[in-house]
């Protein structure tokens, strides 16, 4: 098991590179994980597929 910290410095707070930071790590460290797990990362610019 490994923990992994990502830090990032003079952000201010609801400003829009905070809010892009806060919505684009966790879809980077899912494809990360699933590269790990898989060998796959996942496809991050895929359009949604609808329901």
């Amino acid at each position: 098991m490994v923990r992994l910290t990502v830090s990032h410095d003079d952000l201010i707070a609801g400003s829009g590179m905070a809010t892009g930071i806060s919505k684009g790590w966790p879809v980077v460290l899912s494809s990360l994980k699933s590269f790990l797990e898989t060998g796959r990362g996942l496809d991050v610019f895929a359009k949604p597929k609808s329901a």
